[in-house]
């Protein structure tokens, strides 16, 4: 029984990463990937980050410098970096933010001052 348990949250956990496209912004001579990996509700909103350069080190505080807004006008600050320290050329890891509220239409990632980039823009419609 724990079996079929384990393999259905994990079936669900791939469906949901499945379900949205990676989304790139490359700008200054640095590329940034983000696909969302968790937008289910009640269960805080994830996202894999993957940074790529060859001319500038990633230094930045990934929460510091993350934000999700919804179309319902909610804002949310990013909680948790779990991933690669400050530095380096190469950076990546899972941005956690809290729950989303209600069932918005669409999501959009803020990702501030990357390689004096004021701002990278992420969007994704939700599937209702």
């Amino acid at each position: 029984m724990l079996a079929i348990v384990t393999l259905i949250i994990v079936m669900g956990l791939a469906l949901t990463a499945d379900a949205f496209e990676r989304k790139s912004s490359r700008d200054k001579r640095v590329r940034i990937d983000v696909i969302p990996v968790q937008l289910a509700s009640g269960r805080p909103a994830k996202f894999e980050v993957r940074m790529n350069t060859h001319s500038v080190d990633f230094t930045q505080d990934m929460v510091a410098v993350s934000i999700l807004k919804d179309d319902n006008g909610n804002t949310y600050r990013a909680m948790i970096w779990n991933g690669s320290p400050p530095g380096g050329h190469h950076r990546s890891g899972v941005l956690e933010f809290p729950s989303l509220k209600g069932n918005p239409n669409a999501i959009t990632l803020f990702i501030r001052d990357i390689a004096n980039v004021s701002e990278r823009i992420f969007e994704w419609k939700l599937k209702q």
